[in-house]
């Protein structure tokens, strides 16, 4: 559902920035974010835009994220410097609350992907801003984006942050997920954001139907973010669907290639060629899934993620359908001399028990 037209300009500038973020558009969204802060009386809700810009700037560009991360680290410390100084002048203004809410959120997800250590009493603090932003007499619904991002935060650190007392019993992800709803039907400025986390949680919660359905819608509406793309074929090989997988990975590949699609991060390459190699492993499709998981470890050099050792072990078997067995078996002995992840390596010693 969109947001409830038509909206104070504030919040619709907020919006439209956010919106280009989405698309990549990360120049055009921070001239909006500019046009944001030039009328003086809304400085603080032109560095909380900004800041989020530089979140989704550093995920997803491929160029210099670690000082897009540095500058909006420091301009949201700067902000909730200054927004905490008019909150002791204003206790009771919910909208200075939901900024700062908001802000101290996106400070943690920023530290967060930088590797550096979170703020928690910051955190605790903004839930609580949050949580009297929404329960104010004119409640501000987009405090539920923050709400639902404390999950995010927590995922990564189970028990870093005390459960909401919401009197129900909900799990965190039932929370996550009811907060990043409620932002996505009835926040004024927040909704195509809380869409984007949702279906991240979708997918991490394997909830796989549901990340595939809103992954295609958003990829409708952000047709340049290969992400959504990315997140609905993960979530359709997850789910078993190996020909669906295929084709939607598959399409993105080409929309990549064709410079359709904005170019993906390393991560995010990897994740396509691995999960698209895949699925045409499982297809039958043995010369493309051959190229696809070359390509994933060409992402991977270093052989950090679990996920580029099956890579190898895939390559291993499709070697030796081509009949090259002596290098499938030197990929396997590579791979026992390496880290095991799950049954690694009792199914590569069972393909070498096959070989002798």
């Amino acid at each position: 559902m969109p947001a409830p037209d038509p909206l104070p300009p504030t919040f619709a500038l907020m919006r439209e920035a956010l919106h280009q973020a989405l698309q990549l558009r990360f120049t055009e969204a921070l001239e909006v974010a500019v046009r944001l802060g030039q009328p003086s009386q809304h400085p603080l809700e032109a560095q909380l835009v900004r800041g989020i810009i530089a979140y989704f700037q550093a995920r997803w560009q491929i160029h210099s994220p670690s000082i897009t991360r540095h500058t909006g680290l420091k301009g949201l410390a700067t902000l909730l410097e200054a927004g905490q100084r008019q909150l002791t002048r204003s206790p009771r203004t919910p909208r200075l609350q939901l900024v700062l809410g908001l802000a101290a959120i996106f400070q943690g997800l920023l530290q967060q992907q930088s590797g550096a250590s979170l703020d928690v009493a910051m955190l605790a603090q903004a839930r609580l801003w949050l949580q009297q932003a929404l329960t104010a007499h004119e409640p501000m619904p987009d405090a539920h984006l923050g709400l639902g991002l404390l999950y995010v935060i927590d995922s990564g650190r189970p028990g870093l942050l005390p459960r909401m007392a919401d009197g129900v019993g909900h799990d965190s992800t039932t929370e996550a997920i009811y907060h990043l709803h409620q932002a996505a039907e009835s926040g004024h400025f927040s909704g195509e954001v809380a869409r984007t986390f949702l279906v991240r949680v979708y997918a991490v919660e394997k909830h796989y139907q549901d990340a595939v359905t809103l992954g295609q819608a958003l990829q409708a509406t952000f047709p340049g973010n290969g992400y959504y793309a990315l997140v609905s074929g993960r979530s359709q090989c997850a789910q078993g669907h190996y020909a669906l997988c295929a084709t939607t990975l598959g399409t993105l590949t080409a929309d990549l290639q064709a410079a359709v699609v904005a170019p993906l991060s390393r991560d995010d390459r990897f994740d396509l060629y691995y999960f698209w190699g895949q699925a045409l492993y499982e297809t039958g499709q043995d010369a493309l899934a051959f190229e696809a998981f070359r390509q994933a470890l060409n992402q991977d050099p270093g052989n950090t993620k679990d996920a580029s050792l099956w890579a190898k072990y895939y390559l291993g078997i499709l070697y030796e359908r081509r009949g090259a067995v002596k290098t499938s078996q030197q990929l396997y002995h590579t791979l026992l001399r390496g880290r095991n992840v799950d049954d690694l390596h009792q199914q590569v010693e069972q393909r070498l028990a096959q070989l002798r």
